[in-house]
């Protein structure tokens, strides 16, 4: 029988409630008993909510980060074809979990938030992710521009595109294929 990862069904839970009650309104009951678990366990694995919500963000992000680390390794050698290999595994990596990218997207620019600081690194890391793909595909192009011209913000315009574009697309325009979101996005880049 395999074994039940206490850490990642509580982290799980938690999304679930958020995206039911928002953070504020998540309660560590409540996340106990979507668990499935005791609210012990939840302490006994986590200090706190706070905690709790910080780990499902570096999660989230991680897991984002792995997928456009994915994209870039296939498409090796063809940078012209990056950026849309990359805004493709994006949107597969968010649509894969909607309350997820629902939250991230909530939770990007709050700097309210006990888990910030881990919000910013984990933030910081996939953006220069996305600059860095930009920044091949601008090199492969041979355009006018230098790559190192293109900074941090032109990759957090890049993800704040996808991101935007995938909730737009799974909350209100289903019919859409993800080549239709892309050929949008991609309309810029």
């Amino acid at each position: 029988m395999a074994r039940v990862n206490t850490k990642q069904l509580i982290t799980e839970a938690a999304v679930r409630v958020a995206a039911q009650h928002g953070i504020s309104g998540a309660s560590m009951d409540q996340i106990a008993e979507a668990a499935g678990v005791a609210k012990g366990s939840l302490y006994y694995n986590f200090s706190s909510k706070d905690a709790i919500f910080e780990q499902v963000m570096r999660d989230g992000f991680e897991r984002l980060g792995a997928a456009v680390d994915e994209a870039r390794s296939r498409a090796a050698g063809d940078a012209a074809r990056l950026p849309r290999a990359v805004a493709a595994a994006t949107l597969e990596t968010l649509r894969g979990n909607l309350d997820l990218a629902k939250l991230m997207a909530s939770e990007i620019f709050r700097t309210d938030r006990a888990w910030a600081g881990a919000m910013e690194l984990a933030r910081s890391s996939v953006v220069v992710r996305y600059r860095d793909v930009l920044r091949d595909a601008e090199a492969a192009r041979g355009g006018g521009r230098a790559p190192h011209e293109i900074t941090e913000t032109a990759g957090a315009a890049f993800f704040g595109a996808l991101a935007g574009a995938c909730l737009d697309w799974l909350l209100f325009r289903r019919d859409q294929s993800v080549d239709q979101v892309l050929d949008q996005v991609l309309r810029g880049y």
